[in-house]
């Protein structure tokens, strides 16, 4: 159970979260009422609504939802759609306080609240899927746990089996990578690293690295091909989020969203007085080069690619479309590739942007 102190004040760490959260929601949920008109979004570790003066994940949630349903755009396209919002917490204390927000808040017709509900995760978890499997629109889980051992790697699998389902899953790792040695002593971190880790209990490089073994085995053990580690790094701790889909466009608008505001492409820098720069450093971290070595490989030793290919290679490795077409302009430059075009009207570039993901438009041909 979080202590209540926790909420007094918001850490860098968890501003960084909610940056990232707040972010991708953003970008998600007009993209999905555009389409469908209606979404689901359920967090259920939702604690108190704030953290100090600065919102927590359910007041930042309904900020977004109301400005998204508000957009002259989305009201234009979809007059009646519908955010249905899901909150549950096992701390009375949180759902009371949350409670008491939620009544000083106007929210517009379209914004469904059910809850807080005040119970323990596999009851509500339970109850959940249950419903949300019958319902075809988009849903997306927030799993926000204080502890590594308050959800299980088969709970984040059954979520992942709902119909149109995604999960932001937060994990303290620093802890755990931190005393992974000690993980024999230690039964419940013993118990996470054989869960949710494909190397277990073993020396890793660095936090980095650790956070890999954990997304390796999402990807195994849930049968994923699209999961995306997020570090957060306030200097003395490391923790890390990870983003679940089962489609590309999901997964290429998070990769985006991390290159943003990641100076790697990996990990998301915590501390707030940090002035931004005005160049885009991650284009000369070790991670861009390591995946630029990766993905010329891959043009190198697959033959010809056609656009949509590239589109999912770029996806499945938490890279972006855009890095992607500069190494192909700077490689059919130098005369080791070339393209052809399937369209009359389309002849020039390399159709490799995210949203040409479902259109076979060139074929990339690697000539050495």
């Amino acid at each position: 159970m979080v202590k209540k102190e926790f909420f007094d004040t918001q850490t860098d760490l968890t501003a960084s979260k909610i940056l990232i959260y707040r972010q991708y929601l953003n970008s998600f949920l007009p993209k999905v009422l555009m389409q469908y008109g209606k979404c689901y979004v359920a967090d259920f570790f939702c604690g108190r609504g704030k953290n100090g003066n600065a919102n927590g994940s359910p007041l930042v949630l309904l900020d977004v939802a109301k400005q998204i349903l508000e957009s002259s755009v989305i009201r234009a396209k979809q007059p009646n759609a519908e955010i249905v919002i899901v909150f549950s917490d096992v701390d009375q204390g949180c759902c009371d306080d949350l409670k008491t927000h939620l009544q000083s808040i106007s929210l517009p017709p379209g914004i469904k609240v059910f809850g807080p509900f005040c119970e323990d995760f596999k009851s509500i978890k339970a109850r959940a899927i249950n419903t949300f499997k019958t319902k075809m629109p988009p849903k997306f889980f927030f799993l926000d746990p204080f502890t590594y051992s308050e959800v299980g790697i088969d709970d984040v699998k059954e979520f992942m089996g709902v119909p149109a389902a995604e999960v932001l899953l937060f994990l303290p790792t620093f802890l755990s990578y931190r005393f992974v040695k000690c993980a024999n002593e230690v039964g419940a971190l013993k118990v996470f690293l054989e869960n949710f880790t494909e190397k277990g209990c073993v020396d890793y490089l660095d936090i980095n690295d650790f956070n890999e073994s954990i997304r390796q085995k999402l990807l195994k053990h849930i049968g994923l091909r699209y999961v995306r580690a997020v570090g957060l790094d306030d200097g003395a701790r490391k923790n890390a989020l990870f983003y679940l889909t089962k489609h590309r466009t999901g997964m290429l608008l998070m990769n985006k969203l991390i290159w943003k505001h990641a100076y790697d492409g990996v990990t998301v820098k915590a501390k707030r007085d940090n002035e931004m720069t005005l160049f885009d450093l991650s284009t000369v971290s070790g991670n861009f080069v390591r995946m630029k070595e990766i993905f010329q490989s891959f043009i190198r030793e697959k033959g010809p690619l056609t656009n949509i290919e590239i589109i999912d290679f770029v996806a499945e490795n938490c890279f972006v479309t855009s890095y992607a077409n500069d190494i192909l302009k700077e490689m059919k430059k130098q005369g080791r590739i070339s393209v052809e075009y399937k369209k009359s009207d389309k002849t020039q570039g390399f159709y490799v942007a995210d949203n040409n993901w479902d259109q076979d438009l060139a074929t990339i041909i690697y000539r050495g």
